[in-house]
């Protein structure tokens, strides 16, 4: 037989009628009607390290302060890890359970057990070894998901090798709570399943996006002093061993005073809306145990009562490693209970008086939090919230270089991924280079007309579009030329992901018209005088021919444009060519008669020799062949546009 223990609890004024609880079925015999009550004994486990999926099994071990076996061994997750009867884990997946030992006692002492948590990490498959080299193509160039194991939360990061990564001093990216922590305020308890104002996503302000801590504030309105008379809960004498500070005698305020240790998960997830459903993908939580104050039985006055309000008291989490978060994130807090959670306790203790709020009139720090929708409470998990109650946070961040983003633009890249949620085992690197796209480059309009404005070429590129940078000139000037002359010209992608050149020469010249119009802009000389056919200076050349010469139509001293000399069997034709004249063809002539006009054949000199060049005109000596006998013979300088 066993013994029922009884307690008798008030549950309104001191002079109502007591009801009955029963509190605990414990393991004693029962004897001659009379029950004796054993010895309290501990369970004791041996510390785990934490482990990642993969892991082969391993033992652990358990004693009790009796002495007595260990007779049963359980796994508060059993998706996570199982138990064999003699304390052999097997890791079946990752995620957080308990490790419990059990004795169930015997007639000296009641029955007992002990847990210890265990965190699994999820594994990761490698990245490919070495450096991926890809093409620019417009598309962005990141790793699929889909290459991963089936539900694996995975953060994939790319960072640009070539940016420094900027100074890493916290920032503040959220906060829906002052700075200065009241004692207590408003709160609702973790009741049954329900339905509050709840925000989809938070919003985060700044820049800074790698996660480095976040302060979460959290109330409590579990009471140690059962003289209360509000107090209605079980003793905390039947929570687990180990987990209750006792406080210290003589102090009413809680915190240091006194309070119980209890895992608290915060957890981060992407939020996606892709207007069929709503998805949340987790990036990571940590656990941690968190020491939980008793909040005080009177108030600030010594007078009035808590029965509505708790003890506001901070759980920092911490991650070194940290995240990359997006801009818009799901945050969660959670905790089990005795029925409630995940993975409840299924054991009576403060647990059940542990809740959650935040003042509706803090300021918020960063870009507000968007409208509230009801959202169930799954899990148990409280989210950020605009209107009802939940989780004050203090979320703080760094700059990075690192995005969630994949890469399109061409540039040197390190990848990494990481397995996210419990713990951060299993990560790797690799280094991802999109190469620079070839860009093919054309040069047109290279040949211009000079009319006292720049003369800049025309680009064109295959594929279209894409901008260039041009420069002209021994000085390479993004400025085009607009003087008589030959400039060398390069094209060069300005696109950072193509790369290509081209290279040309640029020439502005002079038609007889743009020669004229420059010759003649200020002499106020008459139309008539400034034709081709005129003599503007009186020295025996048409303006024409001192356009074809390059000589100056108002000096009146122009050498002649040609020179002939006897050298024995040869001739030497010696003639001014104008390098900027773009509209004339120049052609020796000779023939035999004068009289004939149609008689003039043009002539393939022996050789060609230039006496002078100037960049302007150039000087020509052109060797002929002297004619034979004595008949006469002409030669002459043709120049025609």
């Amino acid at each position: 037989m066993t013994t029922i223990y009884l307690r008798f609890a008030r549950t309104g004024p001191r002079n109502s009628r007591p009801v009955i609880r029963v509190l605990a079925v414990l393991g004693a015999t029962v004897l001659a009607g009379n029950s004796i009550a054993g010895q309290i004994q501990t369970v004791t486990l041996e510390s785990m390290a934490a482990k990642t999926y993969g892991d082969g099994p391993f033992a652990v071990t358990a004693t009790t302060s009796s002495g007595l076996p260990i007779t049963k061994w359980e796994s508060s997750d059993p998706s996570v890890a199982s138990v064999s009867s003699s304390g052999l884990v097997t890791l079946l997946g990752a995620g957080q359970t308990s490790i419990i030992a059990s004795n169930t006692g015997n007639t000296n002492y009641n029955a007992s057990w002990g847990a210890l948590p265990l965190n699994v990490a999820r594994s990761l498959v490698p990245l490919p070894s070495g450096t991926q080299t890809v093409t620019y193509n417009g598309s962005a160039q990141g790793i699929d998901p889909s290459t991963f194991p089936s539900g694996q939360a995975t953060e994939i990061t790319y960072r640009n090798i070539s940016v420094a990564e900027p100074a890493a001093t916290p920032q503040v990216v959220f906060q829906n709570g002052p700075d200065t922590l009241a004692l207590s305020y408003s709160s609702t308890p973790m009741q049954a399943a329900g339905y509050w104002g709840m925000a989809k996503y938070t919003s985060l302000g700044g820049t800074a996006r790698k996660l480095a801590s976040c302060d979460v504030t959290l109330i409590s309105y579990a009471r140690y002093d059962h003289s209360d008379p509000n107090y209605d809960f079980v003793s905390w004498a039947d929570a687990r061993p180990g987990l209750v500070v006792p406080p210290t005698p003589g102090t009413s305020i809680p915190g240091d005073s006194g309070g119980y240790y209890h895992p608290v998960t915060l957890a981060f997830y992407t939020y996606n809306n892709d207007g069929v459903a709503e998805q949340y993908r987790l990036l990571t939580s940590q656990t941690v145990q968190a020491l939980i104050p008793w909040r005080p039985s009177k108030g600030a006055n010594g007078v009035s009562n808590y029965p509505y309000f708790g003890y506001a008291f901070r759980v920092p989490f911490s991650f070194p490693d940290g995240v990359i978060l997006p801009q818009e994130v799901w945050v969660s807090i959670s905790f089990n209970t005795q029925s409630y959670g995940s993975a409840p306790t299924e054991v009576n203790g403060p647990y059940n008086a542990l809740n959650m709020a935040w003042s509706s009139g803090s300021q918020i720090a960063g870009t507000t939090l968007f409208p509230t929708t009801p959202l169930i409470y799954k899990d148990w998990r409280w989210l950020s919230s605009t209107g009802s109650s939940g989780p004050m946070l203090r979320l703080r961040a760094v700059p990075t270089n690192s995005t969630l983003v994949a890469p399109t633009n061409a540039g040197n890249y390190e990848i990494k991924t990481k397995a996210t949620g419990f713990g951060t085992n299993g990560s790797s690197s690799s280094t991802l280079v999109i190469d620079k796209a070839p860009l093919e480059i054309s040069l047109t309009n290279l040949i211009q007309v000079r009319d006292g404005r720049p003369k800049p070429v025309t680009v064109s590129t295959t594929p279209g579009g894409i901008a260039t940078s041009v420069a002209y000139g021994p000085q390479s000037s993004p400025d085009a030329p607009f003087a008589l002359g030959s400039y060398p010209v390069t094209a060069i992608s300005a696109n950072p992901n193509y790369e290509g050149q081209a290279s040309g020469a640029l020439r502005i010249g002079d038609t007889f018209s743009s020669w004229q119009t420059a010759s003649f802009a200020t002499s106020g000389l008459p139309p008539e005088e400034t034709s081709s056919t005129a003599d503007a200076d009186g020295d025996g050349l048409s303006n024409f021919l001192e356009y074809s010469a390059n000589l100056n139509p108002l000096s009146g001293d122009n050498p002649s444009p040609v020179r002939i000399e006897h050298g024995g069997s040869t001739l030497a034709f010696t003639y001014r060519r104008n390098l900027h004249a773009l509209d004339l063809d120049y052609a020796i002539q000779d023939s035999t008669s004068l009289a004939n006009p149609l008689s003039w054949s043009v002539v393939t000199p022996l050789g060609e020799t230039t006496v002078s060049d100037d960049g302007s005109t150039r000087v020509i000596q052109a060797t002929v062949a002297a004619p034979a006998g004595q008949a006469p013979y002409f030669l002459r300088l043709r120049t025609q546009r």
